[in-house]
């Protein structure tokens, strides 16, 4: 399962596209305005239901995340890569992969975007400091 996950993660980094205008440069740090802690989560799921909970961010090297959400009562563990200012990352949910990413906004909240499973879809995420 580390490799499928890390072989995903490599995939996404380069291959923005689906979710950028362009690819970022790999970065050589954590992303600058995205940091280890928690978040409160409010999001909406692919078929429009909003939801709200945690998400616990710790970074694990230079450029590497371990990412906890903790919505509805069940816990989801993944892992991401900081690429330029964005966090991409993968998880496993319900026996489904996700991916997914996080962008930094100026107002100090982070932002994103994600999909999971052979359904598709995109849902969205905003993530603000606790």
């Amino acid at each position: 399962m580390r490799r499928t996950l890390l072989a995903l993660l490599c995939t996404l980094a380069f291959a923005m596209p689906v979710f950028a205008q362009a690819p970022a440069p790999l970065s050589l740090a954590p992303a600058p305005l995205i940091r280890s802690g928690t978040y409160a989560v409010q999001g909406t799921a692919p078929d429009g239901t909003a939801y709200e909970g945690a998400l616990e961010l710790q970074a694990t090297g230079p450029q590497s995340w371990r990412l906890t959400w903790r919505i509805a009562g069940d816990t989801t563990i993944g892992a991401g890569l900081s690429v330029g200012d964005r966090l991409v990352f993968g998880y496993r949910s319900e026996g489904e992969v996700g991916t997914g990413f996080y962008e930094p906004q100026s107002d100090g909240r982070i932002t994103g975007r994600w999909t999971q499973g052979a359904q598709g879809g995109v849902g969205t995420e905003v993530l603000s400091p606790r």
